[in-house]
């Protein structure tokens, strides 16, 4: 029996539900059912032809060719002797309806693992394709089509949507926006040479810098580091260029959590010491709080908790001066008292100071607002990880519980690579009952 468009919609929208984005569904289905891309995205929406030619009819009218239904079907048949070949700004509109890229319609052979070139950074230091490599285009309309100039109130556009993203990174993880975030990023850089005035230009380019720091984030989130280094060092040219040194500081504090996600303190540390050097020149409060925080943490990687202490005392004397009206945008983690908890609550725990930690951590999670699932995640955690220390293993595997939880509902690979590693530190006590059930809910399930 054939199956409606609205049955793999509920599919779909079971996939969604999980995680999955457009483009993971419309490949899957490709293999599964030897759809071509055109029939797979338009059933990962749920859609049928005539739905298309209606949406199409609404964003482009057309009175005297308005799309129909048939038509779809002419681009859906092609290149079988019956179809119609779909040009390319027939490609760029349905990528826009399917919030994908147009090559992703196209199909045919992918041959991208012959090459073995290292994208990198042009030597102008600004922008060139591989900075975004291993990323696709999102849901954008084609840049030419739509922005002939770029006024304040583009640039503006362009800031809320990504703010909108950060929010959603911060409650549902980064796989849901990072091909996103990677394709707005790209537009931005695009159109950075249609700018009205210079000023314009400067704002776009720290919009596209705020953008670059975010995907770096979220790179670090799926543990893909090459691609987060990359983005940070965009950020730092964008910021160079416009003369922002607090963004500059927070770039090179970025790039440090790199090499502290990967357990090397010292390259971490030679990284703060030039971001410090930078925020000196000048930078809010909150910058300069948080790269002693990292700071801390990279001593504790060294097993110099003396010099740790002393930086985190720093941070907390230098956080009495930070207020959120005050904090630039893309550094809202760190722009009120949760979330210095949080981050003084990890440092402690790396610093093998339990009892300060999970005073530290509860206040975190008191505070924490909803809407961070991620942070909540790290710091139940950091939380267990006290509790580990402390040999209170029922609290601790309580604690990793909820975190696993709340890892898989974000998706974070770096939340769960901790909770693995929490299961080494876990090891002395495999014969209690609670540690068993924590290894089969981490391992198994």
């Amino acid at each position: 029996m054939t199956r409606s468009a609205r049955s793999y919609q509920r599919e779909a929208d079971e996939l969604r539900a999980s995680g999955w984005t457009y483009r993971q569904i419309a490949s899957h289905w490709q293999q599964r059912y030897g759809f071509n891309p055109r029939v797979a995205f338009r059933l990962a929406h749920g859609l049928t032809q005539a739905d298309v030619a209606q949406r199409w009819n609404e964003q482009w009218p057309d009175a005297d060719a308005p799309k129909t239904a048939k038509q779809i079907s002419y681009w859906e048949i092609w290149p079988g002797s019956a179809g119609r070949a779909p040009s390319l700004e027939t490609l760029n509109r349905l990528a826009f309806l399917y919030r994908c890229s147009a090559g992703e319609l196209l199909g045919g052979e992918d041959h991208s693992h012959l090459d073995t070139t290292d994208m990198r950074l042009g030597q102008s230091g600004t922008y060139v394709s591989g900075v975004i490599a291993g990323t696709t285009t999102g849901a954008l309309p084609p840049v030419d089509a739509i922005l002939g100039r770029v006024t304040e109130q583009v640039v503006e556009d362009f800031e809320v949507l990504t703010d909108t993203y950060r929010l959603i990174d911060y409650r549902e993880g980064s796989g849901r926006v990072s091909a996103d975030i990677a394709a707005h990023l790209r537009r931005m850089l695009e159109v950075s040479n249609r700018t009205t005035t210079s000023r314009t230009h400067r704002r776009l380019l720290r919009a596209a810098g705020d953008a670059a720091q975010l995907a770096g984030w979220l790179a670090i989130d799926a543990q893909r580091y090459d691609q987060a280094e990359r983005y940070c060092r965009l950020t730092v040219s964008l910021a160079e260029k416009t003369n922002d040194l607090a963004l500059h500081a927070y770039a090179l504090g970025v790039m440090s959590y790199i090499h502290l996600h990967s357990g090397d303190g010292k390259a971490a540390l030679g990284v703060l010491d030039t971001a410090q050097a930078v925020a000196r020149r000048g930078s809010p409060a909150a910058v300069r709080s948080w790269l002693h925080e990292a700071t801390g943490e990279a001593y504790a990687l060294l097993g110099q908790p003396q010099p740790g202490l002393v930086a985190l005392a720093q941070a907390e004397r230098t956080f009495d001066g930070v207020s959120a009206h005050a904090s630039p945008a893309w550094l809202g983690f760190y722009n009120a008292d949760c979330h210095a908890a949080r981050l003084k609550g990890r440092c402690l725990t790396r610093l093998r100071q339990p009892r300060d930690a999970t005073r530290a951590l509860y206040e975190a999670l008191t505070l924490l607002p909803p809407t961070f699932v991620r942070e909540r995640a790290g710091t139940l955690i950091d939380l267990a990880g006290a509790y580990a220390q402390m040999g209170q293993v029922e609290q601790a595997c309580d604690a990793a519980s909820q975190a696993d939880t709340l890892a898989r509902r974000t998706g974070s690979e770096r939340n769960r690579k901790r909770l693995r590693e929490l299961l080494i530190d876990l090891m002395l006590w495999t014969n209690i009952d609670c540690v068993q059930s924590l290894y089969r809910q981490v391992l198994l399930n």
